[in-house]
């Protein structure tokens, strides 16, 4: 009998082939594809802000590939008004990790760059271009207000505010000018854009200007603003030229003491003292002056006389209650300190009277006065914008009312004053005259 052996794994069906039905624990790893390409585009917008001039500004921008695999730029184009591309050709390959750089070039406008590409997350990517052109800075003069009367012989500060786009204040250059004066100043702004100029009146030529402040920045841009003033005229006797005033009767300037003297107290004197330098118009003037009417036994006074240039025939009038003004064409405000019946003074009492063409008879305007001949000087302020008339007294207002009579014409101003039987000292010190070339 034949017998044949077998094992366990034999009979449980091995196949002889060692290499089939055995599993190991090893997982096979699929073959690796590779990635997508991925643009990216720096900047990603070029805005260039105000710009001086239209001379083109060139920029460089890189595409950049983040991918694994060759990025193509299929097409590159702008749109808008502006900007304009550099040289370049597509399709454009781009290798993973790689970059290429390209250019544009603006003047002014806004447009967009357009880049196509194989990325398919971003098949179209858009950059953002702008650029503007500078704006012209801007300024405005604050004050003074336009058509403002500047008044004489003092300092009006002229305030402005200026700005621009590109170019600090405080850089820019700055410009004042009158167009009857010419160049004024060369003037700086704070950073805040604040500009300020003194204007001195007594510098400046008397009636209307335009004042223009010109504003550069550094483009070279111009803007300017303007105002239309009225500079009144005015002196002062301390700055006065004694020579071009006229003394005539008892009149004289003390030099020891700095004030004209019309008369001292003696009797029967007549003294006019009249600034001759220029003349004013006898309805548009403002005169303040200081006064002193005591010494003496009380009489007469003393006046502020505009004299009408064109009828004239001397600078003196009569003595006694005419103070000094009495025949003397033009108009007179008297201060009288002795009742003269004869003159028909409207009270024995110290007294303002407003008199025209030299005529004491006939009184336009009167006021009554407290003491005058109290041993003190008194301050005394006369405005005439005809027909208005105010007076003044020591800051007190006496007379303040229209008033009929002829104010038109050219006249020196000037005082006088005058003793009788009794007597003062008539004293004038401190003059100041506005002499009104402007529509108040």
């Amino acid at each position: 009998m034949l017998l044949l052996a077998c094992s366990e794994y034999d009979l449980q069906g091995k196949p002889d082939d060692p290499d089939e039905g055995d599993e190991t624990d090893e997982e096979t790893e699929p073959t690796e594809e590779p990635g997508d390409p991925d643009l990216t585009v720096a900047p990603s917008a070029i805005e260039l802000g105000a710009r001086c001039g239209v001379a083109p500004e060139e920029h460089t921008l890189s595409l950049e590939n983040r991918g694994e695999s060759t990025l193509v730029i299929t097409d590159l184009s702008i749109s808008g008004d502006g900007w304009t591309l550099g040289a370049f050709s597509v399709p454009l390959s781009i290798p993973p990790r790689g970059k290429e750089l390209i250019s544009v070039s603006g003047t002014v406008g806004s447009a967009v760059l357009v880049v196509r590409s194989n990325d398919p997350d971003s098949p179209v990517v858009e950059v953002p271009l702008s650029a503007s052109a500078d704006a012209p800075p801007t300024v405005t003069i604050a004050t003074p207000l336009d058509g403002a009367v500047l008044p004489g012989a003092t300092v009006t500060r002229f305030e402005a505010q200026v700005a621009d786009d590109v170019t600090a204040s405080e850089v820019m250059e700055l410009t004042w000018s009158s167009d009857v004066d010419g160049g004024l100043s060369v003037a700086s702004a704070l950073p805040s854009g604040q500009v300020a100029y003194a204007w001195d009146g007594g510098a400046r030529t008397a009636g209307s200007h335009t004042v223009t402040l010109s504003v550069t920045d550094s483009c070279g841009q111009t803007t300017t603003d303007s105002v239309s003033v009225c500079q009144d005229q005015g002196y002062s006797a301390d700055s006065l030229d004694l020579s071009t005033w006229h003394f005539e009767g008892s009149a004289r300037y003390d030099t020891a003491s700095g004030w004209v003297e019309l008369t001292s107290a003696s009797n029967d004197q007549s003294g006019t003292a009249f600034q001759t330098a220029g003349v004013v118009s006898a309805d548009n003037v403002l005169i303040e002056f200081s006064f002193y009417v005591s010494g003496g036994s009380g009489a007469d006074g003393i006046s502020v006389t505009a004299l009408d240039t064109t009828r004239m025939t001397g600078f003196v009038g009569s003595a006694g209650g005419g103070i000094g003004y009495l025949g003397l064409p033009g108009w007179s405000i008297e201060v009288d300190t002795w009742h003269n019946g004869e003159y028909n003074d409207p009270t024995a009492n110290d007294h303002l009277s407003l008199i025209f063409d030299g005529y004491p008879y006939t009184i336009a305007a009167w006021a009554e006065l407290p003491e005058m001949e109290d041993g003190a000087w008194h301050l005394m302020s006369v405005s005439v914008v005809a027909p208005r008339v105010t007076v003044s007294v020591d800051g007190i207002t006496y007379i303040d009312q229209d008033v009929s009579g002829n104010f038109s014409f050219p006249a020196y101003v000037g005082f006088t004053a005058a003793t009788g039987g009794a007597t003062n000292y008539h004293l004038i010190d401190a003059l100041e005259v506005t002499r009104y070339v402007c529509d108040g």
